[in-house]
Formats: structure tokens, sequence, C-alpha cells
């Protein structure tokens, strides 16, 4: 499965400190989810948590955020994938899936800044961020139905979390693309806003969890994220062991001091 395109798929930038950004840059092929793209997100992925990042932001470029599985490697003769399910399981969707999953269980909040077309697997990379942010004029949707095929890289294991069982059933079995207010609406995407406020809105609501404990973000997101699929007593262990990380490290004493003190507290790594 190699490219022909040059350059780097995606690439990292930080809009401001300790927010980091990570750009699809393969306009011209709906940046979609190719083998190279998977190891360059995987890679970025490890070079944003190194350098710090408290928040990531994860967008396209040109008029699509990103346009799904590479069909490419269905219908091409020559494709180890080719007319192979057991390799489009195994070779292709697994990786997607576990790269997803890194999104998902990051310790720093993600945030998917959908700029255009958001499309099959493109809806369900931004599934996998923490919050979606959508630019009015773009288009999100698992269409995979109307493909003959569905939506195993996170689409099915976290729609009815975010929407609802009932809801989750329409948007998957219809496979229909959706336009902003709808899918605010519906409650798939956090908020709208012109396509030209986008960037400007992403980053001033990151900045927003620069005010937060790191390690209360990310001992907060993974129980909620565990929690999803526990029975109520589990559940219980995990907040509370949740409860028990955070008191074991400086910033739950910074919090409680600053409270008394009536200021700021002042966490390790704020911008």
């Amino acid at each position: 499965m190699t490219e022909q395109e040059v350059g780097a798929p995606a690439e990292l930038d930080w809009p401001a400190a300790q927010i980091a950004r990570i750009t699809l840059t393969r306009a011209s092929s709906h940046n979609t989810l190719t083998a190279e793209l998977l190891g360059t997100l995987n890679r970025l992925l490890d070079e944003a948590s190194q350098r710090g990042a408290r928040v990531l932001v994860v967008t396209g470029s040109g008029k699509t955020f990103c346009g799904g599985a590479h069909i490419k490697y269905f219908t091409d003769n020559g494709s180890p994938l080719h007319r192979n399910p057991r390799a489009i399981r195994d070779d292709y969707v697994l990786p997607i899936v576990r790269t997803f999953r890194r999104l998902r269980d990051a310790p720093f909040v993600t945030v998917a800044a959908i700029n255009g077309f958001a499309l099959g697997g493109g809806c369900e990379l931004a599934l996998s961020c923490d919050f979606r942010i959508m630019a009015d004029h773009a288009r999100i949707g698992l269409t995979e139905t109307r493909l003959g095929a569905l939506a195993g890289a996170g689409g099915v294991q976290s729609l009815a979390h975010v929407l609802g069982r009932a809801k989750a059933l329409e948007v998957a079995l219809l496979g229909e693309q959706l336009g902003a207010a709808e899918a605010k609406a519906l409650g798939l995407v956090n908020a709208v806003h012109p396509a030209h406020e986008l960037d400007e809105a992403t980053t001033a609501f990151a900045r927003r969890f620069l005010l937060c404990s790191p390690i209360s973000v990310a001992e907060t997101k993974r129980a909620l994220y565990r929690c999803e699929t526990a029975g109520a007593d589990e559940a219980d262990r995990i907040a509370l062991d949740a409860v028990a990380a955070a008191a074991s490290g400086p910033e739950w004493w910074e919090g409680m001091l600053a409270f008394t003190e009536k200021r700021p507290a002042g966490f390790r790594m704020e911008g």
C-alpha cells in the first residue's frame, strides 16, 4: 500500500502555547486514510505528547476534513486489500481503530475542527476526539452503508454513546450527509461557527482547558470513557481510583490551597 504523493500527509503546529494542531494536508486527495497518513498521525501524536500538549486540535485542509477510507485500496487489482476481507479487517481497519483510539485515550483534550467534508472514516476520526467544532458549511456523516460497508473504525463503537441508540441507528443506517445545523441539533458536534472563524473559535475553546489541572483532566477523561461500558459498582471503583490518582499529585493540593487563598491555581505547564 504505497503512496505516490509528495510531502507529508499531515503536519503539526502550535497555534498557541500548549495547544497542538495536526492538519491533514492532502486536500487534493480529500485527506483519505492512507497507510502513510496513519503512520504520520501516530508519529505526530507522539511528538505532541512529548512536547507537552494539553490540548490537541485535529483539522483538515481544502474542502475536506477527512474523506474517510482510501477507496483505491479496495478497487485496485494490485492492492493486497483487493477482495481480501481478512486483510481489510486486520491490515487496514484495525490500524485505523488503534490510531483513533489513541485520540480517545490521550491524557490531554482532543478537538476535531471540522473544516469541510467529514464522511465515513472522516466522521469516525471526528468521533474519536473528545469534542467536535464544525464550520457552518461543512458536511458530516457515516456514509458507509451507501457503499456496502459499515463504520467499524469507531462509528459502530461510539456513536450510541454520543447520540443515544435511536439516533445513532438513524445516522449510521441511513448513511446520509448532515449539515452543520442538523449535526449540532443532534448533539453530534458541540459548536458551529462561520468557516472564517473556525480556527480562532477552536483555539479560544482550547484555551479554556488551560485553566484546568492537567492531571484532573486526564483522570476525569479516562474515568468517563471507562464508565461508559461499566456496571454501577465498577463505575464507582473507576471514579474512586481516579480521585486517588488525582489526589496523589501536587495539582490537587495546589488547587485546594488556591481556593482557600482566593487566587488562581498555578498548575504545572499552565499557559
